[in-house]
């Protein structure tokens, strides 16, 4: 894994303006984050490099970034580690940046070193994964948890035998991941509502890695402990397009219906005329999450943005609004099939 130097030149001051707090409608005042023009350095890290989605978040960031006068610099660990992820924030601290974009791989790990970074005066935002509310100012989710629990359960209830009605499976990723928590503790309360009542979820499968080789491993030792099953969720991109790969080769594809979250790129193959193993899958768009990520880290550095429930502020031409638990949604989800996986553009 390749680490930045703790020795790396310190970031340029930052030079912003006592600012007063607004409470709501943070519109005004759209400029450049740094003072006079300057750049401020921020530094994104994600779960682990190496996939499509995180590096849309970075584009995202870094595009948006040089537009209000952020560096929006990127690294983090090749695997999903969360010691490995406290490293990069120690670093980026001593490097001098201004603020922290992260995407928690185990929120509790993480917590202290986001604390002792936000007493030095670096500014925490999270996306994608959250980090505990005491180690960041603003979470910005690509989605809600309610859009993405409803979501999963339509596309796997449509396509059931006898239509939402069986038995299915969750494989997840590494029972750290918050967000993976949220939306799994979703799901399993959504259940409850008359339409899903005859779905049963059989388990929740927790992989020891977000690695495909451990979620491929995890599958096949659920389908033979679940015999009953009729569907698999997978709300990880890694997961999803293991499990897919794993029923195409085993020719398992008529018996399972599999849906969840998936890269539109990875998931393409899986949804051929050849191979039509997915029929559908959902994802949000991670530059969008990036963008977003990037303007409220602005706001945070201006001393605007708190996270009260009600503020807004601009991003692009659109007003983002702080929703209870200090969170920022992205935009919407978006479900793929064959008709337009192809032209989903991240």
């Amino acid at each position: 894994m390749k680490q930045r130097s703790i020795f790396m030149k310190s970031a340029m001051t930052l030079a912003l303006a006592s600012a007063t707090l607004i409470p709501v409608g943070l519109m005004a005042g759209s400029g450049p984050a740094g003072a006079a023009g300057k750049t401020v350095k921020v530094f994104m890290i994600p779960k682990f490099t190496g996939i499509a989605p995180f590096t849309d978040a970075a584009n995202g960031c870094k595009t948006e970034g040089k537009k209000i006068g952020l560096k929006c610099l990127y690294g983090g660990p090749t695997t999903g580690s969360a010691t490995d992820q406290v490293n990069f924030i120690n670093n980026a601290v001593s490097a001098g940046d201004k603020g922290i974009l992260i995407s928690n791989d185990d929120a509790a790990t993480t917590n202290p070193a986001l604390v002792k970074a936000e007493k030095h005066g670096v500014k925490v935002v999270t996306f994608d994964s959250d980090a505990l509310r005491t180690g960041r100012s603003i979470y910005v989710e690509g989605t809600s948890t309610a859009s993405i629990a409803t979501t999963e359960l339509d596309m796997l209830g449509s396509q059931m035998a006898t239509p939402y009605s069986g038995s299915f499976i969750i494989l997840s990723a590494q029972a750290t991941d918050s967000n993976q928590v949220q939306w799994n503790a979703q799901v399993k309360a959504d259940l409850s509502m008359p339409k899903y009542s005859k779905m049963t979820l059989a388990a929740i499968i927790n992989p020891p890695s977000d690695s495909a080789a451990d979620a491929t491993s995890s599958l096949q030792a659920a389908i033979a402990a679940n015999p009953g099953i009729s569907g698999i969720i997978s709300p990880t991109t890694v997961a999803i397009a293991a499990a897919a790969q794993y029923l195409t080769t085993n020719n398992l594809c008529k018996k399972y219906v599999l849906t969840g979250l998936g890269d539109p790129n990875q998931m393409a193959p899986f949804m051929t005329t050849a191979n039509n193993c997915v029929h559908s899958f959902a994802l949000w768009n991670f530059t969008q999450e990036g963008t977003v990520a990037a303007c409220a880290m602005k706001y945070v550095l201006a001393g605007k943005l708190t996270g009260k429930k009600g503020q807004t502020f601009k991003c692009g031409r659109v007003k983002e609004v702080v929703l209870p638990g200090q969170t920022v949604s992205a935009g919407a989800a978006v479900v793929y099939t064959s008709a337009n996986v192809k032209s989903a553009g991240f």
